[in-house]
């Protein structure tokens, strides 16, 4: 029974928020499918009949299901529309250049764009490509986003919040609360995450392509370039030199990072 126990306390820790993967309909069957082998182990080694062995099994199958059922539906829809400024502290800073009134600071690894004025704001670019543009407006941040595949051609955008993919992806759009927009790829990892902090700073990281140049990876600590892409992963990327400071007014481009 152990094993039945473990998985119980698996599938608790799903619907609790215990855990990290997020709760989506494969895993609510790839629990039920465990549950049920292990049951009907549990129940073969105890001499059980067939019939009750198959009857345990579905009663297993449907109690997960439409347990899951139940916890969707009364789960809270994700919000929409622009992202809301928390309260959090923005991101110390080693700049010459002072965030002053009215003035915005967008932080990515340990460099720093200051934005002088309303916007919108271009804070970087990954060698030639346009990645990222961030607008405040009057019912909070909009963010606009663009990824690139390999041959340098657009594979999906981010317009005004609303995700939009070109070519065949498996990302997906994630909004934990009302100040954070993220984009997930299949195994969860983040390709976007904007956050939000307070009405003078915004959080970026994630994972930015530009043609046949090494993807850069931005951190909240560091930004990660270069490398050799093997199978899909890269390996032997390197820190840019960071604490790279600029300010820019609306139109501006920001830093440039290069592969």
């Amino acid at each position: 029974m152990v094993g039945v126990s473990s998985c119980n306390l698996l599938f608790w820790a799903f619907l609790t928020g215990g855990s990290l993967l997020s709760l989506r309909w494969p895993v609510a069957l790839a629990v039920a499918t465990a549950l049920s082998l292990l049951t009907a182990h549990e129940l073969v080694l105890r001499d059980v009949g067939p019939g009750w062995v198959l009857g345990s099994v579905l009663a297993v199958q449907a109690s997960v299901v439409s347990g899951y059922l139940v916890w969707s539906s009364l789960q809270p829809p994700e919000p929409t529309g622009p992202l809301i400024a928390t309260e959090e502290p923005s991101p110390s800073m080693q700049c010459q250049e002072k965030v002053g009134q009215g003035d915005w600071m967008m932080a990515f690894g340990t460099d720093r764009v200051i934005g002088r004025g309303t916007g919108p704001f271009t804070p970087l670019v990954v060698d030639d490509c346009v990645v990222l543009k961030l607008d405040r407006k009057a019912g909070g941040l909009m963010v606009r986003a663009f990824g690139y595949d390999w041959n340098n051609d657009l594979a999906f955008h981010v317009i005004d919040n609303v995700y939009e993919q070109t070519a065949p992806l498996q990302i997906r759009v994630f909004r934990p609360d009302r100040s954070s927009l993220v984009l997930l790829d299949r195994f969860d990892k983040e390709v976007l995450y904007v956050r939000y902090l307070n009405p003078g700073a915004v959080r970026i990281r994630g994972r930015f392509l530009c043609g046949e140049a090494p993807q850069a990876v931005i951190r909240d600590d560091v930004v990660l370039v270069g490398g050799v892409r093997i199978g899909g992963v890269f390996f032997g990327q390197r820190p840019t030199k960071g604490h790279v400071c600029a300010a820019i007014k609306s139109g501006a481009y920001g830093i440039a990072i290069k592969g």
